[in-house]
């Protein structure tokens, strides 16, 4: 549990987070989860990956797997984005991934007012943020991509 959820699940106050485009829709992820904002650069195609992994390419050294995040959320599919929100692994031996996005948008804070539980047992769907453009859905990444 972070210090930002409360007991339920909730969260118990104000936090940061990383709002981003899939297609006409906005999405946002905690800060902390963020290790950067990269470009694409060229990737790999791994054998016998999930659907929506696109493939691996290098970051910093070390290998990435791309993520085809509307074919994950089940909003579309969208391989060819342009921009990386790369995560890291949550386990050492784990392999960092990015989540492939058509635009980054800001990073914002959240009052926990202004999140509403999400409508369906989604496991990725941590809630729906009210802004004064609308409205966000906030997804947690998985901890094992």
């Amino acid at each position: 549990m972070s210090n930002t959820d409360a007991p339920d699940g909730a969260l118990a106050e104000s936090t940061q987070v990383l709002e981003f485009e899939l297609g006409e829709e906005r999405y946002c992820v905690i800060l902390d989860a963020v290790t950067e904002i990269i470009d694409r650069t060229s990737a790999r195609s791994l054998p016998d990956s999930p659907p929506h992994v696109v493939g691996a390419m290098d970051y910093r050294g070390a290998t990435t797997m791309l993520v085809d995040t509307a074919s994950l959320l089940g909003v579309g599919s969208n391989p060819d984005a342009s921009r990386v929100v790369v995560f890291d692994a949550a386990a050492e031996d784990a392999t960092a991934f990015g989540w492939l996005v058509d635009e980054v948008d800001r990073v914002t804070e959240i009052d926990p007012e202004a999140v509403d539980d999400a409508p369906f047992g989604d496991e990725l769907t941590r809630g729906v943020v009210r802004t004064d453009d609308g409205l966000v859905v906030w997804v947690d990444p998985p901890a094992d991509e």
